[in-house]
């Protein structure tokens, strides 16, 4: 991971390989960047680089010690996911109490994580802040990670060590991705809204992005009679308890990267997507305005809005939208 970093990260590689050869790591960083950046891979490894007794100044990877980090099955490790659900004050008052005590492995390094730690409540972020101001061992390391840092508070900003993470340029991570194995329409199609090669391909065998997926080609083929279609989104596509939010957001992803390209004439699209569009194209679009319905749909995944109504709200606008 440490080689894949240097090359793809080379500003946040030699930070950080700075901080922990000179033992000036903060106690609280900050990884902000876009989906699809190496965040939680880096802060594993830091975690890694941490807890290894081999460590040069990254984490050998392989000891035991490492490979628990990988599995999350470390003690003094904690990951707190805000990306499927908010991180709730009740959860950091946890952490608290967890991390108050003796570290239970020899190492005596303690380090928690926040993924998606803007989805956090209010009451959590406050509750964070404490904890961030009044750290109760200089063994705790904090790593929050963030796609953007506008919906964190100001104050725990300015009390982490920012890292940004730089996305990969977009046609160079769809080349990438097709070397691995995705297929050219994936690619094409997820590298506009997850920049990492690798990723590029996780994502695109998972059943969440394969829904979604089949979504998407059911709203092009009945774009000017979504009503039609209406019910087998919500059934089929949208319709699992379990991964109906992942759904839902990589489908307007799709859509957004999509009608973004439209708008350009869709010049490097594959075969497969400009043949779905010349349906599209059959009458004008106000593309702007589907993109502003899309847009304030994903931006309500993160709150706590009943996913159906905002599926179905977000239908409801699209339809009255393209007429």
């Amino acid at each position: 991971m440490d080689e894949r970093l240097k090359q793809q990260q080379p500003v946040v590689y030699q930070t950080l390989k700075n901080c922990l050869e000179h033992q000036r790591l903060s106690h609280a960083l900050l990884f902000t960047g876009p989906k699809g950046t190496p965040k939680l891979e880096t802060a594993l490894m830091l975690a890694q680089s941490l807890f290894c007794e081999q460590a040069s100044p990254f984490g050998c990877g392989q000891c035991p010690a490492c490979q628990r980090v990988l599995k999350q099955e470390y003690a003094d490790l904690v990951i707190l996911d805000g990306t499927k659900k908010s991180i709730k004050k009740e959860e950091i008052l946890s952490l608290q109490e967890r991390f108050s005590k003796t570290a239970v492995e020899k190492k005596g390094q303690k380090v928690y994580i926040l993924h998606g730690a803007e989805n956090a409540t209010t009451e959590a972020l406050n509750s964070l802040l404490k904890f961030l101001e009044e750290p109760q061992s200089q063994d705790i390391t904090a790593i929050l990670i963030v796609e953007s840092t506008d919906r964190l508070l100001p104050t725990i900003v300015s009390r982490c060590q920012i890292l940004p993470f730089r996305p990969v340029e977009r046609t160079l991570c769809e080349k990438q991705a097709i070397k691995l194995g995705c297929t050219v329409t994936d690619a094409w199609l997820i590298s506009h809204f997850v920049k990492d090669p690798e990723a590029v391909l996780a994502l695109s065998e998972t059943e969440a992005y394969q829904k979604a997926y089949a979504g998407f080609e059911l709203f092009l083929e009945h774009i000017y009679d979504l009503s039609r279609c209406m019910v087998e989104l919500q059934t089929d596509v949208f319709g699992s308890k379990s991964d109906a939010k992942e759904v839902l957001g990589y489908f307007i992803d799709c859509l957004t990267s999509f009608f973004e390209e439209l708008a350009c004439g869709l010049e490097d699209a594959p075969g497969k997507i400009k043949k779905k569009a010349e349906k599209v194209k059959e009458k004008e679009l106000n593309l702007a305005q589907i993109q502003i319905v899309l847009l304030e749909t994903k931006d309500k995944l993160s709150r706590p809005y009943n996913l159906t109504l905002v599926s179905d709200q977000m239908m409801i606008q699209l339809m009255e939208v393209i007429g």
